[in-house]
């Protein structure tokens, strides 16, 4: 059978595949979330600030980066579980998740003095960031890839790429409660470089385990 014609018979049974994707990561994230937390509670613990974070604007744009990134990442991944989704969907998605951090970049530039950028990107402990999101990723992951398997995506590759990205954003999402590193300039480098570490993993496993 050719590609073309099995793509098009799954699509003719196109209600099968998103639903049992959303209802295994249903089923696994809880677990997944589990996992991640006990990386956290392992290795970090909530900043002592946490109240008073919550009040800042950096600190709920930080917040509101990590969270979009998690959500569009997980719908786009039930999206991505459809044989007809086109890979070059994700795109207009995952730039609608930076749309946050866009914004927030902006009222950054405008806010802070010009000479105090470069200190604002680096903050402290950047490879902390780099290390602690992409292991409390590790859960979410799996259960991302475990719903795809119940799918047929398009592109092995960038389903798993999206996997990676969804549960960078939830690694993120959790590494933000702890981490004192509030500038929108750190959070363009740091946490999104960090989640791209876990979108190329993802890229690589859904290529060798998303094949149908």
């Amino acid at each position: 059978m050719k590609t073309d014609d099995l793509i098009g018979s799954l699509v003719a049974d196109q209600d099968r595949p998103p639903t049992s994707s959303r209802r295994t990561f249903a089923f696994a994230l809880p677990l997944a979330l589990l996992v991640a937390y006990g990386v956290f509670r392992t290795f970090l613990e909530m900043r002592p600030d946490f109240g008073d974070a919550l009040m800042t604007w950096r600190y709920d744009f930080k917040i509101l980066v990590a969270a979009s990134v998690a959500a569009f990442g997980t719908l786009l991944l039930f999206h991505m579980a459809r044989p007809q989704t086109a890979p070059r969907t994700a795109l207009k998605w995952i730039l609608l998740a930076l749309v946050p951090l866009g914004l927030g970049l902006l009222l950054e530039m405008v806010m802070l003095p010009m000479d105090q950028w470069p200190a604002s990107a680096m903050g402290f402990n950047p490879v902390y960031c780099l290390t602690m999101v992409p292991l409390m990723a590790v859960g979410p992951l799996g259960a991302a890839l475990l719903a795809l398997r119940h799918g047929a995506p398009q592109s092995p590759t960038v389903a798993g790429a999206i996997a990676g990205f969804a549960a960078g954003g939830i690694g993120a999402l959790l590494y933000a409660v702890h981490c004192d590193n509030d500038s929108p300039f750190y959070v363009a480098i740091w946490y999104l470089g960090a989640i791209g570490i876990v979108t190329a993993v993802g890229a690589v496993l859904g290529r060798l385990c998303l094949r149908w």
